[in-house]
């Protein structure tokens, strides 16, 4: 009797599952080891071509890539719709560029997909579609194929704008957002990522958030801007800190590697290293790892350790070539090839060389090294003519890197133009129309003439802040000038406002209504008591000469006013500190990082509530009251907050509640 009640059971069960798969695919995404075990408890009768699937799709959640293959060739081989079929081979296609980084598997398993897709015609397509050219986009890249890549990620882009597909399009972009920095586009980088970091915080995605800080970081790097360079990365560092990011985690730490590296912090890119070479241990993933390889050895060669950045090139130069990633072997050889010139080894610098290497192919970037390199290989053996010819070659190169710049400034140029008739339309004077449309055609012939240099600078200021911001500095330029001013005049203080929990309240505000609060607040600030201005680390900074109880009551009502147009009236904080006290009279540059850590320390004390405004004040009873650059730095602060040496105070600004504590 159990028997025959147990047969329509399992027959009920095995259709059970088929009716559940989108709600199955959502467990797996909550919790994908309880959705795992419940699945492996399923009896024979119960495992499907769906039910493989499924398998496989969880295997992957839990990095089991032998599991997430081997489920997914069993999916294949069983009975699937058709729009089931399509998402398999996507997901095999994954597994194996993601968890195996075979990009060649990976690419063949995505033209099978393709084809699938091309006879199936559900509402659901243009999703398949721009999830699937995405995908060929990530794949041609992990091949070295730049140009393969950039038309798929277009075509995602374009499809997935066109059906209104904000998960595909955010995703897509972000892939843009990259390609478009391998190949130094950085205006179309910036507008990529800025496009996908509204969608993120939109969503309240925090791994896109983190990927999209990524990006903007290595595009600062890029850009020679390494304080806005280095709070993007250690925001993505914070945004990625989750298991199934632990890849992106690890390019962060690769980013941070060559961003101390180019600053000189040579201590924190070792450190660094060391985080990634542990997380490395764990993912096993050959692709980052022959990445790290690349790092340790740019670093060796800053710390003056030649012959060590030559085994690691060619550790890293093997594994390129073992996963036929032929840009980055290629890149790779050129590098192994500086090593020898540096270390005089004529004859080995010839052999690293490519002699395969399609120049014509390369990325441009690529084509200015490789000349480069040989030029001074043939002037190093007498060769002079094969020299001057590889040296005109070389500056070719660097040529068309320098128009390329120039015709993205055209394009924003152009944008801006369009954005100035928009203007006139809407009641601007014409007088002021025309001023500024001639100021832009001027610049328009400017960049036709070639003045690479103005370009790239206001390229850099677009980059750097919002337009209407252009008197925000970069963290080292406020920090350098707050000294100049601060040796003039002994009265500056620095204060820092920052919207309490602001990691979160971005995500519901968003970035753009943030920075026009800034633009307005600024505005409201401007006098000849504000020196300067910057945002580092989503705190604005001020600096402001004199800043008497006047000044402070402006700076109070200012934050009301904004504080009232801002989504549920988020709590508020302000500090103050004066520099000639807290620092000494002749402080270093690099002692104003450590000040920041007595911002942070003095917020933790008190916690503002909803629509509150905090003023935090400091002060020393003594110059230079602790070591500002000190490894125990909170120690010291906490020592000399104790011994009566720091003061601080604390009160609310909001007109509900005026009392003060300390």
């Amino acid at each position: 009797m159990r028997l025959i009640c147990l047969i329509p059971a399992l027959f009920w069960l095995s259709h059970a599952t088929a009716l559940d798969f989108q709600a199955e695919r959502k467990n797996i995404e909550a919790d994908a080891k309880a959705t795992v075990n419940k699945l492996s408890a399923l009896p024979a009768a119960g495992q499907t071509a769906e039910y493989w699937l499924l398998l496989s799709y969880g295997y992957m959640k839990l990095l089991n890539k032998e599991g997430a293959l081997a489920a997914v060739n069993k999916a294949l081989a069983g009975t699937l719709s058709a729009v089931q079929k399509v998402e398999a081979l996507h997901h095999k296609a994954l597994v194996y560029g993601i968890m195996f980084r075979d990009s060649k598997a990976a690419l063949e398993q995505l033209k099978l997909a393709e084809a699938a897709l091309d006879s199936y015609h559900g509402d659901d397509k243009p999703e398949l579609q721009t999830s699937l050219y995405e995908s060929f986009a990530q794949g041609y890249n992990q091949r070295g194929d730049i140009t393969q890549a950039l038309k798929y990620a277009e075509l995602s882009v374009a499809i997935a704008t066109e059906f209104l597909l904000e998960n595909a399009e955010l995703k897509s972009r972000i892939t843009a957002g990259r390609l478009a920095l391998q190949q130094n586009n950085f205006t179309l980088a910036q507008q990529q990522l800025s496009r996908a970091l509204e969608l993120a915080q939109r969503s309240g995605d925090k791994a896109s958030i983190g990927s999209i800080h990524l990006r903007l970081g290595m595009a600062y790097d890029k850009l020679e801007l390494y304080a806005l360079a280095g709070d993007h990365l250690l925001q993505a560092e914070q945004f990625l800190q989750m298991p199934e990011r632990r890849n992106q985690l690890t390019t962060v730490f690769l980013t941070q590697i060559e961003h101390y590296r180019q600053t000189g912090e040579l201590s924190k890119a070792a450190a660094t290293v060391e985080k990634a070479q542990k997380l490395l241990a764990e993912l096993k993933d050959p692709y980052l790892t022959a990445q790290l390889l690349s790092a340790e050895a740019q670093l060796s060669l800053a710390q003056q350790q030649p012959a060590q950045a030559e085994q690691q090139f060619l550790k890293a130069a093997q594994l390129f070539q073992q996963l036929g990633n032929r840009s980055m072997q290629h890149e790779t050889s050129v590098a192994l090839t500086e090593v020898a010139l540096q270390q005089q080894q004529l004859a080995k610098a010839r052999a690293y060389l490519p002699q395969d290497l399609q120049i014509d192919q390369q990325p441009v970037f690529l084509q200015r090294k490789y000349w480069d390199v040989l030029s001074r290989i043939h002037a190093s053996s007498g060769e002079w003519q094969q020299a001057y010819q590889a040296a005109v070659a070389a500056s070719k190169a660097q040529f068309e890197i320098q128009a390329n710049q120039q015709r993205q400034q055209l394009q924003q140029l152009s944008a801006d133009l369009q954005q100035q008739q928009q203007l006139q339309h809407t009641g601007l004077q014409h007088n002021q129309w025309q001023t500024s449309t001639w100021a832009l055609l001027v610049t328009l012939l400017a960049s036709w003439l070639g003045i690479g240099g103005v370009l790239l600078r206001r390229q850099r200021q677009q980059l750097a802040a919002p337009t209407g911001q252009v008197w925000l500095r970069d963290w080292a330029e406020f920090t350098r000038q707050l000294r100049k001013d601060q040796q003039k005049d002994a009265s500056v203080c620095l204060f820092a406002v920052q919207i309490q929990q602001i990691s979160e309240y971005k995500l519901k505000a968003g970035e753009q209504r943030l920075r026009k609060a800034i633009r307005r607040l600024l505005e409201q600030l401007r006098g000849p008591q504000l020196l300067d201005s910057t945002v580092h680390t989503d705190v604005l900074w001020l600096s402001v000469r004199q800043p008497d109880e006047q000044w402070l009551q402006q700076l109070q009502q200012a934050l009301l006013g904004i504080q009232q147009q801002l989504p549920e009236q988020p709590a508020m904080r302000i500090w103050q500190g004066q520099l000639g006290t807290l620092l000494g009279n002749d402080w270093q540059e690099a002692d104003l990082n450590g000040l920041r850590e007595l911002v942070w320390y003095s917020w933790q004390q008190q916690i503002a509530t909803p629509a509150q405004i905090l003023y935090f004040q400091l002060t020393a009873t003594q110059p230079a009251p602790c070591s500002w650059q000190a490894d125990n730095l909170r120690q010291d602060i906490n020592n000399a907050l104790t011994l009566g040496l720091l003061q601080l105070q604390f009160r609310p600004l909001t007109p509900q509640a005026q009392g003060a504590s300390t």
